[in-house]
């Protein structure tokens, strides 16, 4: 596959040969490689923003393709991402504009923008959140994981992953069992429960999931069939559930 830059230059040379041809420049002797690399060349140094104008083309093309790509996959997957039981959710359980998260409790964006998520149910009646564990920061950070899973099979998740949010350092096996007893948790139930294959199962199809849908990084969002690669201001995401409420 050519690069984006071959491509724009390529563009560029038809663009000259062209008017090569316009002119009465083309006759019946072939140009050498070199002879055109020359042209192409020239006509850069002369025209630069040729070369910019190709490659916005191109990145428009491949934008509008990845958007048209990540729709289908949202579609493919109504189930998995709105509607998985094990997936914790905050806001109006029954809302009917839900925002996706996957996120790593280590991800420094992901904790920022917790408190716009927050302001954002609080105030939208209509919004549910539901939460994708998304470890992809290191061995910590999929103790984590395992620790939010489990702390929902006891009933205390929103505890755990408050405390969790605001922790700061590497987390440990130690250190989160000692948050989740302090929160109210069974620690031995709790470390148990982490390492349990029920657990594995639910983080491997979270990944399975983000891979599906070309996710990379913490946090991205899904909100409607929209994927969001990154924490938006909270008035980008307002105007978005804006949208999505008009739809409805």
């Amino acid at each position: 596959m050519l690069s984006a830059r071959s491509l724009a230059v390529a563009a560029c040379l038809a663009t000259v040969l062209s008017g090569l041809v316009a002119a009465g420049a083309a006759d019946e002797k072939a140009l050498t490689q070199q002879e055109i690399e020359k042209i192409v060349r020239d006509y850069l140094l002369r025209e630069p923003e040729v070369l910019a104008e190709a490659l916005g083309q191109l990145q428009q093309r491949r934008s509008a393709a990845a958007a048209i790509k990540a729709k289908q996959v949202v579609r493919d997957h109504q189930q998995a991402l709105f509607s998985d039981p094990t997936s914790p959710v905050e806001g109006n359980a029954q809302g009917t504009i839900a925002i996706v998260e996957f996120f790593d409790y280590r991800c420094v964006h992901c904790r920022h923008v917790a408190a716009t998520i927050d302001r954002l149910v609080t105030s939208n009646a209509s919004v549910r959140v539901i939460y994708k564990n998304f470890p992809v920061l290191g061995e910590p950070s999929v103790l984590a994981a395992r620790a939010a899973v489990a702390a929902q099979q006891q009933g205390g998740w929103a505890k755990l992953h408050r405390a969790m949010l605001a922790f700061q350092g590497d987390f440990t096996v130690e250190n989160i069992l000692t948050m989740g007893k302090s929160v109210g948790l069974d620690a031995d139930r709790l470390k148990t429960d982490m390492m349990s294959p029920a657990t594995q199962k639910s983080l491997r199809e979270n990944m399975t999931l983000a891979t599906a849908l070309g996710l990379d990084a913490t946090p991205s969002f899904v909100i409607g069939d929209r994927v969001i690669r990154g924490a938006l201001s909270p008035e980008a995401f307002q105007a978005i559930i804006g949208e999505e409420g008009g739809k409805q």
